[in-house]
């Protein structure tokens, strides 16, 4: 069952792979997280807000939910959800050209260091466990991924920004992107 952000990506760009396609299909159908998980959001974040996000708190006070950003977005990775943008990689990464920044008006996201509140985690089985595959090593802008001959790739969190490209390139789905969550300011 398709949702509609497949479309719209592929409406927006007229092409998608079909890894982005299978992505997009068996990811839609996700499963909410246990209510005890859940997570106080004046204090942290509990989405991957598009880069330069201010803290969670600034965010929910100052964002208007315009859609400014997602209409500047080139890869189509931000969407609207409660009237809010998040980051979706389920069709692509950012490429860390600064649009939805610039696009931004009212001062939800500010020009700052490149920095996106998620990380890669190694959530599936790797095929480098098994076979050579060095995808998500080799995409890597930031070297954040240490990569090693028949073993799981290890994630270097402090050196990654959270662009998403490693996971995207994943044949596997091995890497997906989840939120890092810190205090709000």
């Amino acid at each position: 069952m398709k949702d509609q952000r497949y479309y719209k990506a592929y409406l927006e760009h007229r092409t998608i792979s079909r890894r982005g396609l299978l992505r997009g299909i068996f990811k839609g159908a996700g499963s909410v997280p246990p209510a005890d998980q859940a997570i106080n959001s004046l204090c942290v974040a509990t989405v991957i807000r598009p880069p330069g996000a201010v803290s969670e708190a600034l965010f929910n006070k100052t964002c208007t939910g315009c859609a400014d950003c997602i209409s500047a977005c080139p890869e189509g990775v931000i969407v609207l959800k409660e009237q809010r943008p998040e980051l979706d990689f389920l069709s692509s990464y950012c490429s860390r050209c600064d649009a939805c920044i610039q696009a931004c008006s009212v001062g939800a996201l500010q020009k700052s260091e490149f920095q996106i509140n998620a990380r890669p985690a190694l959530n599936n089985p790797c095929q480098n466990t098994y076979m050579y595959c060095d995808s998500c090593a080799d995409r890597c802008q930031k070297k954040a991924i240490r990569w090693q001959s028949n073993t799981p790739p290890v994630i270097q969190n402090a050196d990654c920004d959270g662009c998403g490209e490693c996971a995207f390139v994943c044949p596997v789905n091995a890497l997906e992107m989840s939120v890092t969550l810190a205090p709000a300011t």
